[in-house]
């Protein structure tokens, strides 16, 4: 945690906020100033029960009440990040839910926008400081695994996508919703990768839906196999249910149980195990959740390394840009489809052999 904890201003008051960032903040001792939200009532709502003390009457209000000296959390639709960070003051420093816009080009302009003002901005792409993922990467610094060979994510789960209304209007749901925060993560741990192959397609139970399910590989040459398989529409649980992340070295694994996709309703916690040097199997204990805590650790990464306790910003916007620019070449390959393989030969006429 910063050693001064920053007082923050939430910008937006929907259920992410709601689940995630207030019970993060509360259980952290990360103090929250004020809400802002559209919808008034709920603000006032989120405001009377978590004990916040200000609801701003307008945006420009919380911007003004906010300053420099406090930082913004904005949870806002994609679609409405760019004009409202083009309104926060000079110097400012702002945690960005993610996406980081609707898509790469939109997220290009937010990044030049952020720079114009100095503003010190991160995204919220928590997949990297869930309690399994630092100790993941923690092991790869260590160099516990040795040389990773093989990155494996396997989803076999039933997501119920109907309790999300607007994700009904969506042109694409599964890579730039779900799938980025692997994507993210990956990026994170093994670099940019040479290119992308993606197919995302639907499900009947979810006809008006643009999509449900993919199958994604990630091109790192001929040393690394990296995959994901993600079925979020398995109705036929709890058994054969999975969530699974595996990391492959030479010298050592990690297999990662993800708990709170098992059930996305009851969530459960994560089950880490690794193994290294010929060692056996050995479970990690872990602290903490990726809801609520998870949002804490990368507010506090951002309020440390603005006040220069921390040297690195890990989702720093220049580096989330990349991630966007990925998901958008994802999805360029899942609309252009496949190779097409050349029609066989005939048999001959007198049949095949």
């Amino acid at each position: 945690m910063p050693s001064r904890p920053r007082p923050i201003t939430v910008i937006g008051c929907g259920g992410i906020v709601r689940d995630a960032h207030l019970p993060a903040y509360r259980k952290a001792g990360l103090p929250v100033a004020g809400v802002f939200d559209l919808d008034g009532e709920a603000a006032r709502r989120l405001a009377r029960d978590f004990g916040v003390s200000t609801v701003h009457a307008s945006l420009e209000e919380a911007i003004a009440a906010c300053g420099r000296e406090g930082v913004f959390d904005l949870a806002l639709p994609p679609e409405a990040v760019l004009a409202t960070v083009g309104r926060l003051p000079h110097g400012a420093t702002v945690l960005i839910q993610k996406p980081l816009g609707p898509d790469g080009s939109t997220a290009r302009r937010i990044v030049g926008e952020l720079d114009a003002r100095n503003i010190v901005a991160a995204t919220n792409f928590q997949l990297r400081f869930t309690p399994s993922m630092l100790a993941i990467g923690d092991a790869v610094g260590k160099g516990l695994f040795g040389e990773i060979v093989d990155v494996d994510v396997h989803l076999c789960v039933y997501m119920p996508w109907e309790l999300w209304s607007f994700i009904a209007k969506l042109d694409a749901v599964e890579i730039p919703l779900h799938s980025i925060h692997y994507l993210d993560w990956i990026r994170g741990l093994l670099g940019e990768p040479h290119s992308i192959y993606a197919k995302s397609v639907k499900h009947p139970r979810y006809g008006g839906q643009a999509d449900a399910r993919s199958s994604i590989i990630l091109d790192y040459g001929e040393r690394v196999r990296c995959c994901l398989s993600l079925n979020h529409t398995y109705a036929h649980g709890p058994r054969h249910t999975e969530a699974v992340i595996r990391v492959e070295g030479l010298k050592g694994a990690a297999h990662l149980s993800v708990g709170y996709l098992e059930d996305y309703l009851r969530p459960q916690p994560e089950r880490l195990e690794i193994c290294h040097d010929g060692q056996p199997w050995v479970e990690l204990p872990l602290a903490g959740e990726r809801v609520p805590d998870s949002f804490a650790y990368i507010m506090a990464n951002l309020q440390r390394f603005a006040a220069g306790e921390d040297t690195r910003l890990v989702t720093d916007v220049h580096d989330s840009l990349k991630t966007m620019l990925l998901v958008d070449a994802g999805l360029t390959s899942s609309r252009l489809g496949g190779v097409v393989p050349e029609a066989a030969e005939a048999p001959d006429a007198g049949g095949a052999r």
